[in-house]
């Protein structure tokens, strides 16, 4: 059955149909068909329309039926477009459950598919109009959606299918791109497919065979005499120039022309492939794992050259065709034609038969089972693949070696006789080689090229996939409008937007930069392996942490809650489930689990990692797009489980908020300030309270900046989803917003603020609440800043009489506004009833076993030390470096520089002047590294060092005077 492309028709297949009725190994045998259905370049006629694709599918699925309704066997062979047609029929008859009816079809061949969308003359198509609304045409664009939900089906119901039944059935398929097509390239037309290759011919030439030795014609004809063949007799020889490989049925000649492409690069992947041919004879079977995209393949191949040339046979099996790739195996052993019959009828006595020649043989050989990503298909029926009794097993002398390639790095589901190796990602360096070979020097320099190898994560298929995109775009072959993508240096800017932007914001998608290869490759495979495995959970789970930022997740504490069960997007999901879960993702390399060394908390040294362009891709993905309520709200609530009863102000906690903080940012935003934002108000209220209670762990630490710039926007764009400047959601975080600028000394703009928060807040909760009480502390406090000492003063104690009857003498929020008492007692010139009152706070603090470390702690220990100064500047100092020994806070955080800038006033005071200057120059060093220049502790501390050193050069002059 040939089926023509796009404006094309059944006269394409002229040559093919010739060359096939005068053969006379195939005369007889085949009967050829020719597909035809209407793709004309427009419709005039308004009363009909050009058919879409899923109506081409439907009609072939009718053809089929009727006009070949007889045929035992069928071979589906396409060009162009026709590829997309059989893809689309192929998927609509597993998703209806009809996959019973595809088991006539015994190969499918594309020529020339644009399987990742035809950019040819793309920018002229989008401006002829008529071509434009042309719904076959619609579908060569790059990256079409419905073609990529139509290859996943294909890929994990028929070219990875084990069985047949309702939703798969095992095809073989085979991929091929015309070496000198411009039209679509080979890597286009190879797309996701496994299986096929390059042959040299243009877009139309590769199906206008010139005679039987042309290599598009002999891919169909061994097509049809595998197909055409007896049950009970092998396959008869092909005598018009057959390919080695092709005689006796499957290649499994390992694909040497790829070695062209260039040497393998990476020092450890060489390293690896050293190790493994130096490996010790009794190490006889290796596991070649890591995630999709990553150059399993590839190094497989290098070690197959090297064992090649080692002396050794050497035998590729795919295993998308591992029956009969194997059946090859034990006709190239040289086991009888009817032995090998009878054993394949018997499904479980066939891989007894190829072990048993494997084993008798006297020469050393090789095994590749390449992209065995289901391991259990290489096992046998009654156990795993670890029991070694089926496809794959340890080979019983020292000169037989089995290398697989697999997604699935579990060295428990290897057996302990199988030696696992993680292929390892590219560096820098060898990712930029891999840039620059692959688009000779026209995308940039050296450190551009770098630097996109970073950006990409060292993944090969990524960085091809940059290259081949930046070689075709300066060469002129395609225009991509107004992207401006021109080299590595805008390709990567264009990838770290799109990865540091939240969806909705993004001026593209991902996929059209890197290729639905990429998306295929890196984790559609995979999921669609793993809900097929009975683990529908994976897909959704890792989809959540994609929505989390591309910092370290701490998963153990964010999946112990209540929250992923409660979720819509899992049907049922026990703390179980979610533990087998997240080891079948680490499996398959989707995740990488890592524990650090270096944290005392029990559940944050296990944080997990997902690979940049997984991250970014998935962050896209259509599931994520259509339930984004269900994936942000489920992320919000993981992230209030994890921090609950943990306060952000206790140094205790900080560990646990330093990790969730970036992730609180990245939900927040994408719930919030999205163009895509969401409508469910129960998420925007968790959403809120998390970043406010992420921005109180910030303003703990000093870390101001960040704090700033995430509050800002929020709180002047809260009528966007729906919520107003005065309600109590967003009252929190003007509170906190007017903290922020409280502790960047920028009191009057503070004092306004926090004005507005206590009338809102007295209006809504009454003036003796408790967020009420706290938001006018804060103002006094701003306005004790200013000096206006009397009236701070009349307004704390006040709060304090409150705070005693609302929450108690010895409460929290009461010791820090009696602090603020003390501090406005030293601003009326009262320094000893300061000290006695800062004492007593202090005092309370240690009864109630506060840390010392607990920046309220510090803080009221920082103003002891000022009372002190004006009494007895030595018990100042001493005060002051008792604090700052019990703190664990960095040196350069920001109540730590008030401590070290109180501490050199002490040691000014005490005529240790040069002690002082030294202490000022390190304090001004980190200043400048961590505070804005017009930051006041900064302009002071610079002011005081200059001021010392003018008086230090004047006492030196009279001295030498």
């Amino acid at each position: 059955m040939l089926v023509h492309g796009l404006f094309s028709s059944a006269e394409v297949w002229t040559s093919f149909r010739e060359l096939i009725t005068t053969d006379p190994e195939l005369s007889g045998r085949v009967t050829v068909h020719c597909f035809q259905y209407d793709s004309p370049l427009a419709r005039l006629r308004p009363d009909r329309r050009v058919a879409e694709t899923d109506d081409i599918a439907d009609q072939l699925d009718t053809y089929l039926k009727t006009e070949v309704g007889d045929a035992e066997s069928i071979v589906l062979v396409t060009h162009s477009q026709g590829g997309l047609v059989v893809q689309r029929f192929l998927a609509r008859k597993l998703w209806h459950g009809e996959g019973g009816d595809l088991t006539r079809i015994k190969h499918f061949t594309m020529f020339a598919c644009p399987n990742t969308g035809s950019g040819f003359f793309l920018t002229v198509r989008k401006f002829l109009r008529v071509i434009w609304r042309n719904p076959q045409e619609r579908q060569l664009r790059p990256f079409d959606r419905s073609v990529t939900e139509a290859q996943r089906t294909v890929l994990s119901g028929v070219a990875h299918a084990r069985r047949c039944s309702g939703k798969e059935c095992p095809i073989p398929i085979e991929a091929y791109g015309g070496s000198a097509d411009n039209i679509v390239p080979p890597v286009v037309a190879r797309g996701v497919f496994p299986s096929g290759g390059v042959v040299a011919a243009d877009h139309f030439s590769i199906v206008q065979p010139t005679g039987r030795s042309a290599e598009s014609y002999r891919i169909v004809r061994t097509a049809l005499l595998s197909a055409a063949a007896p049950r009970t007799q092998p396959i008869p020889p092909s005598p018009p120039e057959p390919a080695p490989e092709q005689q006796g049925g499957q290649s499994v000649l390992p694909p040497y022309s790829k070695l062209q492409q260039g040497k393998l690069k990476g020092k450890e992947r060489l390293s690896l492939v050293a190790s493994v041919m130096s490996s010790p004879p009794q190490q006889r079977v290796h596991i070649l794992a890591g995630l999709g995209g990553s150059g399993k393949s590839r190094v497989a191949l290098e070690i197959a050259d090297r064992a090649r040339l080692a002396r050794r046979r050497v035998w590729w099996v795919s295993a998308s065709e591992l029956s009969a790739c194997m059946r090859t195996v034990a006709n190239e052993l040289g086991a009888p034609a009817a032995q090998v019959e009878q054993a394949w009828r018997r499904m479980s006595t066939s891989t007894d038969l190829v072990w048993s020649l494997l084993d008798a043989s006297p020469e050393p050989w090789l095994l590749v089972l390449d992209n065995a990503d289901d391991p259990q298909q290489l096992g046998p029926r009654d156990g795993p693949v670890s029991y070694g009794t089926g496809w794959l097993r340890e080979p019983a002398t020292d000169g037989g070696m089995v290398i697989v390639t697999s997604r699935v790095r579990s060295k428990d589901t290897w057996g302990s006789w199988s030696h696992v190796h993680q292929v390892p990602l590219l560096d820098e360096d060898d990712g930029a080689s891999m840039l620059l070979e692959r688009t000779n020097g026209v995308g940039g320099t050296n450190e551009q090229a770098r630097q996109l190898s970073v950006e990409l994560g060292g993944l090969p298929l990524a960085l091809r996939a940059a290259a081949d995109f930046v070689k075709v775009v300066s060469e002129g072959t395609v225009s991509l409008d107004d992207e401006g993508i021109r080299d590595f240096e805008s390709y990567r800017k264009a990838v770290k937007r799109h990865f540091e932007s939240a969806p909705g914001t993004r001026d593209h998608d991902l996929s059209e930069l890197l290729g639905r290869e990429i998306v295929e490759k890196t984790y559609g495979i995979a999921l669609d392996l793993l809900t097929r495995q009975g683990v529908p959970q994976a897909a959704p789970m890792l989809k959540v942490f994609a929505c989390l930022n591309i910092a370290p997740i701490p998963y153990r504490c964010l999946l112990n809650g209540e929250a992923p069960a409660e979720s819509p997007l899992f049907s049922e999901f026990s703390t179980a489930q979610r533990r087998s879960v997240l080891q079948k993702l680490e499996d398959f390399g989707l995740v990488d689990v890592d524990e650090r060394a270096d944290v005392n908390d029990p559940e944050l040294p296990y944080v997990l990692t997902l690979h940049p362009v997984v991250h970014g891709v998935l962050r896209d993905d259509e599931d994520v797009q259509r339930r984004r309520t269900d994936y942000y709200g489920l992320a919000a609530r993981m992230l209030l489980d994890a921090i609950k009863g943990k306060d952000p102000d206790s140094p205790s906690n900080w560990p646990l908020w330093a990790a969730i903080a970036p992730h609180s940012v990245d939900v927040t935003q994408s719930s919030l300030l999205d163009i895509l934002r969401l409508e469910d108000r129960s998420v925007l209220v968790d959403a809120l309270e998390l970043i406010r209670l992420t921005a109180r762990y910030w303003i703990a630490t000093g870390l101001l900046g960040p704090a700033r710039e995430v509050m800002q926007p929020i709180v002047a764009n809260c009528t966007s989803f729906g919520f107003h400047k005065d309600d109590r959601e967003i009252l929190g975080l003007r509170h906190e917003k007017g903290r922020i600028t409280l502790e960047s000394e920028e009191h009057t703009a503070a004092e306004k603020e926090l004005q507005q928060v206590v009338a809102a807040r007295t209006r809504l909760l009454g003036e003796d609440h408790t967020d009420t009480l706290a938001s006018r502390h804060k103002l006094a406090r701003a306005i004790l800043e200013q000096n206006r000492v009397e009236e701070a003063e009349q307004l704390l104690r006040s709060i304090i009489k409150a705070e005693n009857r609302v929450s108690g003498p010895e409460h929290h929020h009461t010791l820090v506004v009696r602090h603020s008492l003390a501090r406005a007692l030293l601003g009326l010139n009262r320094p000893a009833d300061a000290e006695a009152e800062v004492r007593e706070v202090l005092e309370i603090c240690r009864r109630n076993k506060w840390p010392p470390s607990h920046p309220e702690v510090l803080w009221a220990r920082l103003t002891l030390a000022r009372c002190l100064l004006h009494q007895n500047p030595r018990d100042a100092e001493i005060e002051l470096r008792g604090a700052l020994s019990d703190t664990a806070q960095p040196a350069d955080s920001y109540r730590m520089m008030l401590l070290r800038h109180t501490l050199c006033l002490a040691l000014l005071r005490l005529g240790r002047t040069r002690e002082a200057v030294w202490e000022l120059r390190d304090l001004v060093v980190d200043q400048h590294r961590v505070l804005p220049p017009d930051n006041p502790l900064r302009r002071r501390t610079q002011q005081l060092l200059d001021k010392t050193l003018k008086e230090i050069q004047g006492s030196d002059g009279d001295d030498e005077h």
